[in-house]
């Protein structure tokens, strides 16, 4: 009798630390899914702008690109651009850096450019028109115009740098196809300047980041659906 009270307690001391064990990773679940990523986790500069990828909006799948000019005197901000890309756009990007396609494409550009004696290298990518639409401006008294905000950014070879980000912004409107179609000439532009490896890095990053976060919706069961009881 006192052998079979012993095992009793035995497991009963086991259930209790399964339990335990149990709610403490029910804890740690609940406090990732109450917690937002802030974090940037690669970025380009020059001496006076930077463009930073965040992970901010990982939660509704997008890439933000947080392009950033400043005054190299005062260290003051001058002027910021922010462009949400989605993860397939993202990964599209990263895959044309890392298959080479984006070097390919600057060289390209580049003979292209010389043979007919352009003072400029034609743009080897662009981004989705995106930004703010009429509403939403007006709502966040961002324009007083009416009209909608476009954002974009574009790859170019450089001629101090390989490669040149540029960001646009400007006056916009909405089409029928959600993007913002941009209006006149853009009233900010941002230009971030990075060699082949820098870009290189910059891919790896945006690539590993994105796939790492799929694999934690996955692992946490986030892209599941709830059986029906």
């Amino acid at each position: 009798m006192n052998d079979l009270n012993e095992v009793n307690a035995i497991l009963k001391r086991i259930i209790n630390g399964v339990a335990i064990a149990v709610k403490k990773l029910t804890a740690i679940e609940q406090r990732m899914l109450n917690t937002t990523i802030d974090k940037e986790f690669a970025e380009l500069n020059t001496t006076s702008t930077f463009v930073k990828a965040k992970a901010n909006a990982f939660e509704i799948e997008k890439t933000l690109l947080s392009f950033v000019s400043f005054d190299n005197n005062t260290k003051k901000l001058k002027d910021n651009i922010d462009i949400f890309m989605s993860f397939g756009d993202s990964l599209a990007l990263a895959n044309d850096i890392l298959s080479g396609k984006i070097c390919k494409l600057a060289q390209k550009s580049r003979k292209d450019a010389a043979e007919k004696n352009l003072k400029y290298p034609a743009d080897i990518y662009k981004s989705r028109l995106g930004g703010v639409a009429e509403e939403k401006a007006k709502e966040r008294k961002l324009r007083t115009d009416g009209k909608a905000i476009s954002r974009y950014f574009s790859i170019a070879p450089g001629s101090k740098f390989d490669f040149v980000f540029t960001a646009y912004q400007q006056a916009g409107k909405s089409a029928d196809n959600g993007l913002i179609v941009p209006e006149g000439n853009p009233e900010i532009i941002i230009r971030v300047g990075c060699n082949a490896p820098d870009i290189k890095n910059f891919a790896l990053l945006l690539q590993s980041h994105i796939n790492g976060y799929i694999s934690a919706q996955y692992a946490t069961h986030s892209y599941s659906k709830a059986k029906e009881s």
